[in-house]
């Protein structure tokens, strides 16, 4: 009787996009700036990009920072809901809040996501 010999196929594992967030308190007060931009993807990382015709590179894009409670994200969908609305990748995104430098602002220590793997040194923390 001849042998039987399986052969797997390896199976493409989707990594979870990371998006970094922060945990603000009653202290922490309201940001009054405003930015717009688009919503992308940089090195698996949710960020904005200001054109939409560019590819993101680390000099148009902020790595996107929202507060812990103000969003949820569908993995399957690749959908944000921000306060109350939907937003696919490339969707523009108009939010208050203020922007940061890694590692210079005061802020970064307080934000939940790999820096080094996302390659972004500016963000928007918003939300």
């Amino acid at each position: 009787m001849p042998e039987m010999i399986v052969v797997s196929e390896p199976v493409a594992v989707k990594t979870p996009l990371q998006i970094a967030t922060w945990s603000p308190d009653k202290t922490d007060g309201r940001f009054v700036a405003m930015t717009a931009g688009y919503l992308t993807k940089f090195n698996n990382c949710l960020a904005l990009t200001r054109d939409s015709d560019e590819v993101p590179t680390k000099d148009n894009s902020l790595l996107l920072v929202l507060a812990d409670t103000s969003f949820s994200w569908d993995d399957a969908q690749e959908v944000l809901l921000f306060e109350g609305k939907p937003y696919k990748i490339g969707d523009a995104l108009y939010l208050g809040g203020a922007a940061f430098t890694y590692p210079n602002a005061n802020i970064t220590d307080q934000i939940k996501v790999n820096w080094i793997e996302c390659g972004l040194n500016k963000g928007w923390l918003g939300g």
